[in-house]
């Protein structure tokens, strides 16, 4: 809680929050400091006795209430959507359903603008995607409809493609898998490799509506918004890790924002990994770093 609040943040996006702490730890606590927050359980809750359903993790977006105002919220149930989109796409029941993993959209009123901006509003989204290395066409496809969800979502608010937005997570995916790939060029082919042949083509010609076509014949999935890392290339030697464990050393945490809206002025370096080398374990958690994961940060202004 220290870390988070001597951050200064205006906004915070957590993954793997428990039910219980987040109503009885981050909740109270971040409020005492003016900040309000949404949270969204993973899917299994639903399902759990109430005992066991406060041990659930879901995803919690925290704002400074002097700066912004909640407009609009909705959760996102992957599993619930892989059910509604399992018509002509089998591998939707048998590889999407069966994860619980979850993601969280609000559209935030700006209460003072910046001088000479348009906007009013600021949508940030926060999700936690699939772990497993060998599922990344599910991680592929949870990350789809997210980005297809979260459209709907900025179309009922009344909004554009080009409104403010920040997109936060742990998406379990290295900088150069498809999943990234595909927010950050907004598009990615139907036969990607990381698909792995399966068959979702049903869900994906459904959800797409128009296809962008290549000359190849190639179809492509495609969203509306043009996003970059606030870690953009010139900036990844200062965040060489967000994952340092025994088997995996890298990133899979990221933060991105809407390229034509709001640019990246500053970020949080990374750990030192000579101080780290020099710790007996040599990984994460590690005192006085007591996570798995590294948190990131970043300050952005409006264009």
């Amino acid at each position: 809680m220290n870390q988070i609040s001597n951050s200064g943040a205006d906004l915070i996006a957590l993954q793997e929050v428990e039910t219980d702490k987040y109503y009885n730890y981050f909740l109270p606590a971040l409020k005492a400091q003016g900040y309000e927050g949404c949270f969204c359980p993973k899917s299994r809750s639903k399902t759990l006795p109430e005992e066991e359903r406060k041990h659930v993790d879901g995803c919690a977006i925290f704002f400074n209430k002097n700066k912004f105002g909640l407009h609009k919220e909705k959760y996102i149930d992957y599993s619930q959507l892989a059910i509604a989109n399992a018509e002509g796409a089998d591998d939707m029941i048998n590889r999407v359903q069966t994860k619980d993993n979850i993601g969280i959209v609000c559209c935030l009123d700006i209460k003072e603008p910046s001088h000479g901006t348009r906007h009013s509003k600021l949508v940030i989204l926060n999700t936690h995607i699939n772990w497993d290395p060998e599922y990344s066409d599910v991680k592929l496809i949870q990350n789809i409809m997210f980005m297809n969800e979260v459209e709907a979502f900025v179309k009922e608010i009344k909004g554009s493609y080009s409104i403010p937005m920040v997109v936060a997570g742990d998406f379990n995916s290295t900088p150069d898998s498809a999943v990234i790939e595909f927010l950050i060029k907004s598009q990615i082919s139907t036969e990607h490799h990381e698909f792995h042949g399966l068959k979702y083509h049903g869900f994906l010609k459904k959800a797409n509506g128009e296809c962008l076509g290549n000359k190849n014949g190639c179809k492509h999935f495609k969203h509306g918004f043009k996003l970059k890392s606030c870690y953009s290339e010139d900036l990844l030697d200062k965040l060489r890790y967000t994952n340092y464990t025994y088997d995996f050393k890298g990133i899979l945490d990221h933060i991105f924002h809407s390229k034509d809206t709001l640019r990246t002025v500053g970020v949080l370096g990374g750990i030192d990994v000579d101080w780290l080398k020099r710790k007996q374990n040599n990984r994460l958690p590690q005192r006085p770093l007591p996570l798995r994961s590294l948190p990131i940060n970043f300050r952005v202004r409006t264009h």
